[in-house]
């Protein structure tokens, strides 16, 4: 499937594993939606200050995280697991 088709595929999930850092916290986010929703979180989150990276499952899985797990799914878009860990 190329790239047009996958964009124009209203159906289509894309599934990523993100490394989102504030000046407050840091998390790994594991996503899953439209990639067109998925940019305009990206965005959304890169203008509210975040530094973001693209990371993978086995960082996921090994994140030494100490708040518990969030889940959070709207619409568009569906954050799997959010996994925080508090700045010192």
């Amino acid at each position: 499937m190329s790239d047009q088709e996958i964009m124009t595929d209203v159906n289509h999930v894309q599934h990523m594993f993100l490394h989102v850092e504030t000046s407050d916290a840091v998390c790994i986010l594991n996503v899953a939606g439209h990639p067109y929703r998925l940019r305009e979180l990206i965005y959304m989150m890169i203008n509210n200050g975040c530094r973001i990276s693209q990371t993978t499952a086995d960082q996921y899985n090994t994140f030494p995280y100490d708040q518990e797990t969030v889940e959070v799914h709207d619409y568009m878009t569906s954050i799997i697991k959010a996994k925080f860990i508090k700045q010192q």
